[in-house]
């Protein structure tokens, strides 16, 4: 790694400032540091999706968030859900069944809905129930979700009620959250889950549950949940970043640093496990190629859901790292949560995020280190330089100017914080603006959702900077969830047009082409209704902001007046510490990845005490 030095451009000798309740005023405002550390990941925050708090209060719920990778990591394998009590013999529903069972799901999913509908006589509940695994295997996963609500709603009345759990739990693995097949699992008792029927999948049913219970708010019953789900569970890592966020929402420090913590652990478990089935892998490939036919995580034969489950797992440990920040930020060890924010690497989908907070940490190290002030300016606008690397040109982060303008004023550079403050607002306030008028130029949700769309296209037509505040936005994963399962119910739609017409122009044809209907035009409206959230958010994060840059210009006004002569010898900017591992390179104008987040700003106070 490099560390890179830059000096500024501009920077003269000058005259200093005196103590005064300014600064502490600029500590204040300093100190309402961004949303992304207000909320989080995902965002606790999410603490962390869709997710951190800096500052007081306590972080409220993550949207969505934080965000939060919030989806259902794959599913291992398993024996599936508990078979179904056998049929009677012959009769309509005997066909339909045998029909399935003969791989033949589409003859199955019309007979089943002719039994169901009361068309031919038959077992109805029984035909209700397969329908809903004839439509799954179909992969009209919106259509069974459909059905299978049905027997929830029915209750525990209803003979496959309690089959009908593992069920949901398979769409969970197939649909978006914005399904919102956690609600409908959500309608059963945690008592339920002790069935000796859910043995193979009740570490997922635990975790979905607790999920559920901690997005209904219900903190206790969700971490009492998640907490059931062992460690050598594909579900222990997910369960375990929820646990952390739940304790933390909670006001539990110590627990939430241990299930962090136990992420973190788990991770490198799997990690150095993997590595060590590859090494003998190669020494035994006789035996190695034979057991590959059944294992489920093996290099070269990865599928391409096994992949995105290790990449999943390893984005909540990123999330986990970060929640380990936030929790360190909040009790003023901004030390320890710089540690944890390093191990957040330039790939992951976290690192600006990181960075972000690491220029906050790294500044507010002032307040209780005030001897190694320059060093942690230094590395304040380092950070800042980050994240205005051009490979982050599809990302904005107006807070960041704010760091550099409050930074320049404690180092009475006030001609920089100037600029730093017009820099801001020649673009944000006129982007606030603009946004407003999507709000009101589109009142109902539907019309919103198709804006959506087209700005996530960069089809918009708006000013190009507005768009992409916009687009920033609306890159979150709870809308995101939302426009994915609007693209689910689409696809099943094109799917349903290329079906036999003997299925379209049957019954279930016209159940399904009603279901599909009805959902689409719901998840549209949802779609919509959560872009109008996070615009609204958005404006209100710009519109807080100016107000703070307000601020931060008139205490500039009047210090630039008392400033007067600038100093003939200017202090000094201390050198950069570094250790073994890492060199000092002078900066040259060029960006180069393995440098970010290891910039040093060179800054000399004009300060005079």
């Amino acid at each position: 790694m490099r560390t890179t030095l830059r000096t500024p451009p501009g920077f003269g000798p000058g005259s200093g400032r005196s103590a005064s309740v300014l600064r502490r005023t600029m500590q204040t405002i300093a100190r309402h540091a961004p949303r992304i550390i207000a909320t989080s990941a995902m965002g606790l925050f999410l603490l962390a999706a869709p997710a951190f708090a800096a500052s007081q209060p306590p972080p409220p719920p993550p949207p969505g968030g934080t965000p939060a990778p919030t989806s259902l990591p794959p599913a291992p394998p398993t024996a599936g859900p508990p078979p179904a009590p056998n049929a009677p013999a012959g009769g309509p529903n005997a066909q339909g069944e045998a029909q399935y069972k003969g791989e033949d799901y589409e003859a199955a999913a019309i007979q089943f809905f002719k039994v169901y509908s009361g068309e031919i006589p038959g077992d109805q509940p029984r035909a209700q129930f397969w329908l809903g695994k004839a439509l799954y295997k179909l992969k009209f996963y919106s259509a069974s979700l459909s059905v299978y609500d049905e027997i929830v709603q029915a209750g525990p009345g209803h003979p496959f009620h309690t089959l009908t759990l593992p069920w949901l739990a398979s769409l969970a693995r197939e649909l978006p959250e914005g399904a919102e097949v956690l609600q409908k699992i959500g309608r059963y008792k945690p008592t339920d889950l002790e069935d000796e029927q859910f043995d193979d999948v009740r570490d997922e049913l635990y975790y979905l549950l607790g999920r559920f219970y901690y997005e209904k708010g219900d903190l206790p019953q969700g971490i009492a949940l998640l907490d059931q789900v062992p460690n050598a569970s594909d579900y222990y890592i997910p369960a375990q970043f929820f646990l952390g966020v739940a304790h933390t929402r909670n006001f539990a420090g110590e627990p939430a640093v241990g299930a962090f913590k136990n992420v973190l652990r788990r991770s490198i478990e799997l990690r150095e496990a993997e590595e060590k089935k590859k090494k003998n892998a190669k020494k035994k490939k006789k035996k190695s190629s034979k057991k590959k036919s059944t294992s489920r995580r093996r290099g070269k034969d990865k599928t391409e859901t096994e992949t995105s489950f290790e990449d999943e797992m390893r984005q909540y440990e990123h999330m986990a790292a970060f929640g380990l920040a936030n929790i360190f930020y909040m009790v003023g060890k901004f030390e320890t949560a710089i540690k944890y924010l390093d191990k957040i690497p330039v790939e992951s989908p976290y690192f600006l995020r990181a960075i972000h907070m690491a220029g906050w940490a790294e500044f507010r190290r002032v307040e209780i280190d005030d001897a190694n002030a320059n060093q942690y300016y230094q590395r304040a606008l380092g950070y800042v330089h980050t994240l205005n690397a051009p490979f982050f040109e599809e990302y904005l982060y107006p807070d960041g100017i704010k760091i550099k303008a409050v930074t320049y004023y404690f180092n009475c550079r006030y001609d920089s914080a100037k600029r730093a403050v017009d820099e801001f607002n020649r673009k944000y306030p006129k982007a606030m603006e603009d946004l407003q008028a999507i709000l009101e130029g589109a009142p109902e949700d539907f019309k919103l959702y198709e804006m959506t769309r087209k700005i996530l296209s960069d089809d918009s037509g708006l000013d190009p900077f507005v768009e992409q505040v916009a687009r920033i936005a609306l890159s979150d994963k709870s809308l995101g969830k939302y426009i994915l399962y609007v693209d689910e119910l689409e696809r099943e739609q094109q799917q349903l047009q290329d079906m036999s017409s003997s299925f379209k122009g049957a019954g279930i044809g016209e159940r399904v082409t009603e279901d599909l209907d009805l959902a689409l035009s719901a998840a549209r409206e949802a779609t919509g209704a959560e872009t109008r959230v996070r615009l609204t958010g958005e404006i209100k994060e710009i519109k807080d902001l100016n107000k703070e840059m307000i601020k931060v210009e008139y205490e500039i006004l009047e210090k630039r007046k008392q400033q007067g002569d600038l100093e003939a010898n200017p202090a000094k900017p201390q050198r950069a510490k570094i250790d073994g591992e890492h060199e000092i390179y002078k900066y040259n104008g060029e960006f180069w990845q393995d440098e970010l987040g290891y910039y040093r700003y060179k800054v000399t106070s004009l300060c005079k005490e």
